[in-house]
């Protein structure tokens, strides 16, 4: 087996139990809170404590991104494994929301596996198989994000839910130990004296199609995280009485599941152009969005959903792609720290937008703004993003 090869099975595996860590403790937090005896503010707390570890995240990706060019991308993947594995399990043992707090900082502080393993991808592969790659690990991404909720679901109905946190500690250590002993990087980045984060930062607004594609993600996020805090209400209206927990869990599934299905359709479909997969499927996710709104079946409410999903497949693969394709080899750990940067300050505004634009204009106003979102993004990308066969080059001179 070629080492590359290997190496995409194995970072398959890692995303994907990386993905579902994240997934079988977050759905859980507010219900968590009550356990620790909040008993105000248990929504304001939610947020905070998510928040913060999106802005930690934000903060700190750009450093780790020039570290993976420095020091290589394999042990960034272990460096925020590691990390993540040992802020979950020490969570079990929290009694406060103070302390929960602090440790979701620091949770934020290590994240960063799924963009290295990213990186590692795109900078181990052979240049023709790069795409295809990259659409098979995001498979194992979206896998753990809809096994996430159904574990946790289970272990918290049976076991309490701080045996969400040991079990996703335990799952992430393990994988993680397996990357350190199998996973094989070839192409090591030359080491530099320093590291001149603000200087990447300079140099990624300088390249017009990263650029592009940067603020392209922030948009993206934007977009998909504002229906966050509406989707659950939207559906419950929809559902039967008694029953808005359980269709709300089927909606996100349904999601995870049409992603897990499109990013290897797309994936095929990019090697003919990333750009004109993203923005088609950038204009097909927003389209798809509007009738939301309307929509009085749960059924026909779950299938545009879908739809959906299997459109942010490419979304999310075309990105990484085109990261991967706007600079040269000694930059792409950077750019995908970037990449990381803006994909966590999109998390964060879009929660919070769709909760005030929900609160002031009603739920069924949300899916129209998420719609504009991610259609203002496929202009954005028409417009500015030139053909990409020429990208690498522009770049690199």
């Amino acid at each position: 087996m070629a080492y590359w090869t290997r190496n995409l099975y194995i970072l398959w595996f890692g995303c994907f139990f990386s993905s579902m860590s994240y997934t079988l403790v977050v759905p859980f937090m507010p219900l968590f809170l009550q356990d620790l005896n909040v008993t105000t503010g248990v929504e304001a707390w939610s947020g905070a404590i998510l928040s913060v570890s999106y802005l930690m995240s934000a903060i700190m990706s750009p450093i780790w991104g020039s570290m993976a060019d420095r020091y290589g991308r394999k042990a960034m993947i272990i460096r925020a494994g590691f990390g993540m594995a040992t802020c979950y399990a020490l969570q079990y043992l929290v009694t406060n929301q103070y302390q929960l707090l602090a440790l979701r900082a620091l949770n934020g502080v290590f994240s960063g596996f799924i963009p290295a393993s990213t990186a590692l991808i795109a900078t181990n592969t052979p240049e023709e198989k790069i795409g295809s790659c990259l659409g098979i690990v995001q498979t194992g991404h979206a896998s753990g994000t809809i096994m996430g909720p159904l574990m946790g679901g289970l272990l918290s109905q049976f076991l309490g839910m701080r045996m969400t946190f040991l079990a996703a500690g335990f799952a992430l250590f393990s994988s993680t130990f397996v990357v350190a002993l199998l996973v094989r990087e070839t192409r090591r980045p030359q080491r530099e004296s320093r590291m001149h984060v603000a200087q990447d930062i300079r140099q990624a607004m300088h390249n017009p199609a990263l650029r592009t594609v940067l603020i392209c993600a922030a948009l993206v996020q934007v977009g998909m995280t504002t229906l966050q805090p509406v989707l659950s209400l939207q559906v419950a209206k929809l559902g039967q009485e008694g029953t808005a927990a359980l269709s709300a869990g089927l909606i996100y599934s349904i999601a995870g599941i049409a992603t897990v299905m499109g990013a290897p359709v797309w994936a095929r479909r990019g090697q003919s152009g990333f750009k004109k997969v993203l923005v088609a499927n950038l204009l097909a996710a927003g389209i798809f969005n509007i009738p939301l709104a309307f929509v009085k079946s749960i059924v026909l409410f779950g299938a545009l959903r879908f739809a959906v999903g299997f459109s942010t497949a490419g979304i999310g693969l075309s990105v990484n792609a085109l990261t991967s394709k706007s600079v040269d080899l000694e930059f792409r750990g950077r750019a995908f720290g970037i990449l990381q940067s803006f994909n966590q300050l999109g998390g964060m505004f879009g929660p919070m937008l769709g909760g005030i634009v929900g609160t002031v204009a009603g739920l069924e106003s949300t899916f129209g703004l998420a719609a504009g979102v991610l259609i203002a993004a496929s202009v954005l990308v028409a417009r500015f993003l030139r053909s990409e066969e020429p990208v690498l080059a522009r770049a690199s001179a």
